[in-house]
């Protein structure tokens, strides 16, 4: 028989959850009686259970040694979830050096190989499982987030199965491989739990984390508009922005014969979320197949109020396939009247895998806005003049009629340039000289904007005061006009025009004279 010696390094290494490193405490204990198993944030409703299929012993001769012997009736099981049986994967030489002790064959796995036979070796000992002989300590319930104390039988290597009922069926929890102390063993083992897999905060043997203790990844997202990335930019209301969510399933998912797991899309006022069809929602797999039918997505809420959207996978038994890969979410949202007042329009997504919240992936598209105000030339303000906006495409934006403040504003702009054409001026005043110029809104570091003329009128009618307002003026003829800069050179063109307007007419009469 192979007797596997260890290094406690190597125990260590070798004490898995489902392939997690979990592992076992310095040998401090009083001796093999009183042995027991620490469950970590326990569940309640679920059971765990310790079998034995292992001895741990330190070597007489090497305390600094550890020496694994399996338990007799569980040989098979252990040959056949370690791939030892006939039909295994284990190199011929490994089958027969193993053969009548195959859990020292399993002290030489990675965490991989590890995660596999904890996997495996429930099934693998079914039968044995089946009957109360091989229960080596006292099967225990959990309470939720509470610790709980597993008595077994003495030291060694455990299988712990976690049950419980889940919609009236018995079910099975993720199984756990666990070492307990090891008395006589002088100095500590060094256990580093695999974060990874949710047992990051393990750093001694005889216990594991029953629920994951590591959060899952937080989902990414991207929120595009065409091929423009304008996440913690800004996008104009009425526009259609493309988001993407990106969420990594745990690795450990593999472990589970059925995995809940759930995207939470929560998105704030001012976006006109997507309805329930697989039309309009996409969700692929790492290698881009189209897999939104195994979800359910369930929409509330409103673009006036915020929408909440949970994308759950509705066979939880579909979840473990994918254990690993990083599902993609796409959709497209576009931005309301709602979004005005609160100058950004914010989303963001979690990931709730067995029951375990991650932390948020957000993005957050802001808007802006500006006014003007009108005035005559003595400074006096002026209700009912009409603006239009346009856009640098040209497209309408919309109009605006001065109040009884002379304000006229626009909001939910996104940064740029955009022209304001005055088309009807106040009443008593001229037709003639309505200003037409450009407005640039710029976004500054801080996500505030700035807002400055970019272009006056040939008019010389707007302005910017100190306080960074913009003033727009009317005339009630072309002698109230500016007589600076470039007004006044349109003003002068304006004089001649109609001189020659005069001398034409003039001219006219005097030949009516002649004749």
């Amino acid at each position: 028989m192979k007797m596997r010696t260890l290094f406690a390094g190597i125990v260590a290494a070798a004490t898995m959850l489902g392939g997690m490193a979990i592992g076992a405490s310095s040998a401090q204990a009083d001796g093999a009686t009183g042995t027991t198993i620490t469950v970590n944030n326990s569940q309640s409703g679920h059971t765990y259970t310790p079998y034995k299929f292992a001895n741990l012993t330190v070597d007489p001769n090497d305390t600094t040694k550890v020496e694994v012997t399996t338990v007799a009736q569980w040989s098979d099981a252990v040959k056949t979830a370690a791939g030892l049986d006939d039909n295994g994967n284990a190199s011929v030489a490994d089958k027969k050096l193993y053969a009548s002790n195959p859990a020292a064959y399993v002290a030489t796995f990675n965490a991989e190989q590890l995660r596999k036979f904890a996997k495996n070796l429930r099934e693998s000992a079914k039968n044995l499982l089946a009957t109360d002989k091989t229960v080596d300590g006292t099967a225990t319930s959990g309470t939720d987030g509470q610790s709980a104390s597993i008595p077994v039988s003495g030291e060694g290597w455990y299988l712990v199965t976690d049950s419980f009922t889940k919609d009236g069926k018995s079910t099975t929890g993720v199984n756990a491989i666990v070492a307990t102390t090891i008395n006589g063993r002088t100095g500590d083992f060094n256990v580093v739990g695999n974060a990874g897999t949710g047992q990051g905060n393990i750093r001694a043997l005889g216990q594991f984390n029953a629920k994951k203790e590591n959060a899952p990844q937080p989902p990414t997202k991207e929120v595009k508009l065409g091929n423009d990335d304008v996440n913690r930019r800004s996008a104009s209301v009425g526009k259609t922005l493309i988001f993407t969510i990106k969420v990594q399933v745990p690795d450990n998912a593999a472990d589970y014969d059925e995995y809940p797991f759930t995207i939470t899309d929560t998105a704030s006022k001012g976006l006109n979320m997507p309805s329930t069809s697989t039309s309009e929602y996409k969700i692929t797999d790492a290698a881009g197949n189209d897999i939104t039918s195994l979800f359910t997505i369930t929409p509330s809420g409103d673009a006036a109020n915020g929408t909440t959207t949970k994308f759950t996978v509705t066979d939880p038994k579909n979840t473990p396939k994918y254990a690993g890969q990083t599902l993609v979410v796409t959709y497209n949202a576009t931005v309301t009247e709602d979004a005005k007042n609160a100058g950004s329009v914010d989303n963001s997504a979690t990931i709730t895998a067995n029951n375990v919240v991650s932390g948020i992936g957000t993005t957050k598209v802001y808007n802006y806005g500006f006014s003007l105000t009108k005035k005559n030339k003595d400074g006096g303000l002026l209700k009912g003049a009409e603006f239009q906006l346009y856009d640098e495409s040209g497209k309408s934006i919309g109009s605006q009629v001065s109040d009884d403040k002379g304000k006229a504003a626009w909001s939910g702009l996104a940064a740029g340039t955009y022209t304001v054409e005055e088309t009807k001026a106040p009443a008593g005043y001229s037709k003639q000289f309505l200003p037409t110029f450009k407005v640039t809104i710029t976004q500054n570091s801080d996500k505030t904007a700035t807002v400055a003329i970019a272009e006056r009128d040939t008019f010389g009618l707007v302005a910017t005061e100190s306080n960074g307002d913009i003033t727009v003026y009317n005339v009630k003829n072309a002698s109230q006009l500016p007589l600076t800069g470039a007004a006044g050179t349109v003003m002068f063109t304006v004089v001649a025009l109609l001189v020659a307007a005069a001398g034409v007419t003039l001219a006219v009469k005097s030949r009516q004279r002649v004749h």
